[in-house]
């Protein structure tokens, strides 16, 4: 049975690039914007049973109104994409900006979107689950003289997000953001016609030397109502604008996209178990040559015996895989190891060490050989395994905590660097994942996981496919704008900020 769509701002830009995303994948979109009229030419473009709605989302009643006539024709709603927003197009000083300006942005951009969020969310707590998708900005994070209103607006969204998706969890609806850069929309254009955006000076600061497309947010949108384990998250589409950081002004010169002909070929160190072979077996599903480098076989792929902690011995598999195979088209940094547990009082260097080399040193070699392969190709992308650990300290776990957080520091920095060589780099954060391993020190009673299930929103761990499946979206042609991004897939974890527990099971 197809799902059922409810995407607001429905009639341009953005959001119809959402209703057209979904409508391709499937399901029956209900296109909802305040000019009826070109929300009916949309849907008349994409044919029955895709249909338009009248709606207003500052206009609490005709929002109430248009999300019960949605549920009186299909009886519910799967995903809401609350794509409706405005912006102060003079880009007014903050000095000289009416507090009815703000006002009306704050009415639209965010109090709409909790209004269709509340009316929706409450028909989606009654089914038993749903996806709601806020679509914020990259200004909420870097914000643009001329803008302040929009920036507050979108970055309470954010807020919002987290919040409600912490609230939400036990009702089975995940809630996310998703935070376009610079997009080649309608309204930009319109910007650029007026002199109010230099579009040179903008995309000289993307590292992918471009604007996005309207499918690229959307592409983003659909997988983020998809994935069962991602909830509370702020996914970034900026084309790397938010990774860099250089004082230069230019952050692309003559960036090329990948382009993939045939089967990719995908690297995968630590893949012959856990997290690591759930990504081989679903990169393998969707047609990929997949090789496995781990210290022991693979079962199931192609793979190379060796220690990823041993630089020579890396340069040598990678030339032989790429001499095999002519490219090397992603690679996902999986392999890590723990820490001994010890407080640091008694923790020996060797040990610190030991997790520092194979969890922060050996991504970085394995990088740097395959991203010579991947430049002298056209490209590709590479997948870092990050963690929650990487922004939230664990207790004895320095080693852990200190190499991920410099994992996610590699991530931008290679983005930023390698996007002119047609590279993405982007990483995943996982929170507390049901691997075989976790599940047996489970069962054998050596560790109790009853209070981290109650410290996740969605009240559970994560499922190693969960997590496959963001790599795949990342490392895939759909995340074709998305680089330098960490996205958290962690149940709500890293959203939650409040005490006690945050589910209840």
């Amino acid at each position: 049975m197809p799902r059922i769509i409810l995407v607001t701002g429905a009639a341009a830009g953005i959001g119809l690039a959402t209703a057209r995303t979904f409508a391709a994948n499937g399901d029956t979109v209900v296109l909802a914007d305040r000019d009826p009229a070109a929300a009916h030419r949309a849907a008349l473009a994409l044919g029955a049973p895709h249909h338009a709605l009248e709606m207003d989302v500052s206009d609490e009643r005709m929002v109430r109104d248009g999300v019960a006539a949605a549920l009186g024709q299909h009886s519910r709603i799967d995903v809401l994409a609350n794509n409706a927003g405005i912006i102060d197009a003079s880009g007014t000083p903050a000095m000289d900006v009416p507090v009815t300006t703000l006002e009306r942005i704050l009415r639209v951009n965010l109090t709409g979107s909790y209004l269709v969020a509340r009316e929706v969310g409450t028909a989606m707590a009654r089914q038993s689950g749903g996806a709601i998708v806020n679509l914020s900005s990259l200004i909420a994070w870097l914000t643009i003289p001329g803008r302040t209103p929009y920036a507050m607006s979108k970055s309470a969204l954010l807020g919002f997000t987290r919040a409600l998706a912490c609230e939400w969890a036990s009702a089975g609806v995940r809630v996310n953001a998703v935070l376009p850069g610079y997009v080649a929309t309608d309204i930009v254009r319109s910007l650029v016609e007026q002199g109010k955006v230099d579009p040179a000076v903008s995309v000289s600061r993307v590292p992918l030397g471009r604007m996005a497309e309207p499918e690229e947010i959307a592409r983003t949108v659909l997988w983020a109502a998809g994935n069962g384990y991602v909830t509370g998250a702020s996914i970034v589409v900026d084309g790397g604008y938010a990774a860099y950081g250089g004082c230069e002004a230019v952050a692309s010169r003559a960036a090329r996209s990948h382009r993939l002909v045939g089967a990719p070929v995908v690297v995968i160190s630590g893949g012959a178990r856990g997290i690591g072979a759930a990504t081989a077996d679903r990169f393998g599903a969707d047609g990929a040559k997949v090789i496995v480098l781990d210290r022991q076989p693979s079962e199931a792929h192609e793979d190379f015996i060796v220690d990823i902690t041993d630089g020579d011995a890396v340069e040598r598999v990678v030339g032989r895989i790429a001499a095999k195979h002519g490219r090397i088209d992603v690679l996902v940094n999986n392999a890590a190891i723990a820490d001994d547990f010890l407080p640091t009082v008694e923790q020996q260097l060797s040990a610190f060490e030991r997790g520092l080399a194979i969890n922060l040193v050996a991504p970085f070699q394995l990088s740097q050989a395959v991203g010579r392969v991947m430049a002298g190709h056209g490209g590709g992308a590479i997948v870092n395994l990050s963690s929650i650990a990487a922004r939230g300290g664990l207790p004895r776990r320095n080693s852990y905590c200190a190499a991920k957080a410099g994992i996610e520091a590699m991530t931008r920095s290679l983005a930023c660097e390698w996007a002119s060589s047609g590279i993405r780099v982007n990483g995943v954060a996982p929170g507390y994942v049901a691997t075989p391993g976790v599940l047996a020190l489970e069962a054998e009673g050596k560790q109790s996981l009853a209070a981290v299930r109650r410290r996740i929103p969605l009240g559970r761990l994560g499922d190693p496919a969960e997590i496959a499946d963001a790599i795949a979206f990342l490392a895939s042609p759909a995340a074709s704008y998305v680089t330098g991004s960490i996205v958290a897939v962690d149940g709500g974890w890293s959203a939650f900020g409040d005490a006690g527990d945050a589910s209840k099971i």
